[in-house]
């Protein structure tokens, strides 16, 4: 959305107190008067689309945590939330998900990142090699329904994806519902393949079908 500079005249007061108001929700002046006025005219800002899909990928997450494997750590203003997922691992190692979103490329709602923080070689290790064979199943069975290539970072304990917008028109609940289940699923998944890669019975190539196998169980629209 475009957005210019205008002349407004306004009271003292009324500026004092949307300045006070504007420190409390963590935004500043010019944001929160183009919310009320959007609001007023009931146009759905960027800023509040952004919003609304956070609240629907934590309440999806949350809500559908049964065995409390996520933790909401923060919800960084209205275009990003943060997420830890308990992961049962030796070293015990924690896995922090970050949704941010910003459309600053059309197709391109935001970006999913994950961090591994750990110190441990080998689980860096076992986690690049996990990255490598996800990012092959994405390109394997998405690549063909996707109008825009994905673009991914990797680097040693980090992983970004960018999150494609498939359709304008989709709402706000549904886009954040599948976010959230895109998460879960991703997170489920890693932590089946760490829980096999331990075990020198079980050959790499039957590990990597095992993924496939589990992951064309969950091939939706959601994955995408």
């Amino acid at each position: 959305m475009t957005k210019s500079v205008y002349s407004i005249v306004l009271s003292d007061d009324v500026v004092s107190a949307i300045d006070d108001m504007a420190y409390q929700m963590g935004t500043n002046r010019s944001n929160l008067i183009n919310q009320i006025l959007a609001e007023r005219v009931s146009y759905i800002t960027p800023e509040k689309r952004a919003s609304v899909i956070l609240k629907n990928i934590k309440e999806n997450i949350l809500n559908n945590d049964l065995e409390k494997v996520f933790q909401l750590l923060s919800s960084q203003g209205d275009s990003s939330i943060m997420l830890k997922s308990a992961f049962k691992y030796k070293y015990n190692p924690s896995v922090k998900y970050s949704v941010a979103l910003n459309g600053k490329k059309v197709g391109i709602i935001g970006e999913m990142k994950l961090t591994l923080r750990t110190q441990n070689e080998m689980l860096l290790s076992k986690f690049s090699e996990f990255i490598s064979l996800w990012v092959s199943l994405e390109k394997k069975y998405l690549s063909d329904a996707l109008p825009l290539d994905i673009n991914y970072s990797i680097s040693p304990g980090r992983y970004s994806r960018e999150l494609l917008l498939l359709k304008e028109s989709e709402n706000e609940e549904t886009i954040g519902r599948d976010i959230a289940k895109y998460i879960r699923d991703f997170d489920r998944i890693m932590k089946l393949y760490f829980s096999y890669s331990g075990n020198k019975e079980i050959m790499t190539s039957d590990i990597s079908n095992i993924i496939e196998e589990e992951y064309k169980k969950r091939l939706n629209k959601t994955l995408i």
